[in-house]
């Protein structure tokens, strides 16, 4: 039903497939189904097989699309925190013509890094893996690991909101007291707008105000620290020093 009117919109691995077509959007997702990590055995596996019906839709009709090649499709393997199930949905996708796989379904924290690994060990190097949100610090260093390429996540918008932004030292509150005198940058070596036009104590102020600017300078913040992290983690793979740079950051992070 619509947030807005209440109305009933129905929709299929088809028209899901439409609409991402008309967005225009680069990489787009089967439709699929994203279980609780608490849901038992039966249904999970019920929810696999739904998956992985609506995934053949969703190729098909893609295939069938003038111009579909201006758009990577992905399949999204789901399975819960169950490991045969997992690999199960990774062989399927796997054996599929799609541009790239989705690792989707909510994760517990102790779940997650096993749950990466069972799928990449499967899925072809050739093809790029994209973690369904997840985008924390510390996720990200185990998801590189595991052998993902990609991700997305709310979490630096969303914590953003409440005033809370990244930092080499961790995760700090804008809305603690201490910070509304502090006329320091948010961190002393980032190179983002707010870091080079704002203090702290300015940022304070504006959450204390609730003025959104606060909202909109931490985001940006937060958006820079994760898109630089990640392109650090990059170079390291590149010069053979990705150890030493985790070592490093979750070091001070921690």
């Amino acid at each position: 039903r619509s947030h807005i009117d209440g109305s009933r919109h129905y929709f299929t691995p088809t028209r899901s497939i439409q609409i991402q077509h008309n967005i225009g959007a680069d990489i787009i997702f089967a439709f699929d189904e994203c279980t609780s990590p608490t849901e038992g055995k039966h249904y999970q596996q019920r929810a696999l097989n739904r998956t992985h019906r609506w995934a053949k839709e969703c190729l098909d009709y893609h295939k069938s699309v003038k111009n579909s090649e201006s758009q990577a499709l992905f399949g999204v393997i789901q399975g819960g925190r169950f490991e045969d199930l997992r690999k199960e949905s990774a062989k399927f996708f796997a054996d599929m013509d799609f541009d790239g796989y989705g690792i989707g379904g909510s994760f517990a924290k102790e779940d997650m890094s096993s749950a990466v690994a069972w799928v990449n060990d499967i899925l072809p190097e050739g093809k790029p893996r994209h973690l369904l949100g997840i985008g924390e610090p510390e996720d990200l260093f185990m998801a590189v690991e595991q052998g993902c390429d990609l991700f997305d996540c709310v979490a630096p918008t969303r914590i953003a909101r409440t005033g809370s932004v990244y930092t080499k030292n961790g995760k700090i509150n804008l809305m603690n007291k201490k910070f509304v005198e502090d006329f320091a940058p948010i961190d002393s070596d980032c190179k983002c707008y707010a870091c080079q036009n704002y203090t702290k104590g300015y940022l304070s102020h504006l959450f204390r105000s609730k003025e959104m600017l606060g909202s909109t300078l931490a985001s940006i913040h937060n958006i820079y620290f994760i898109v630089n992290l990640v392109k650090g983690m990059r170079e390291a793979m590149i010069n053979g020093t990705f150890k030493e740079y985790k070592e490093k950051f979750m070091k001070e992070w921690e």
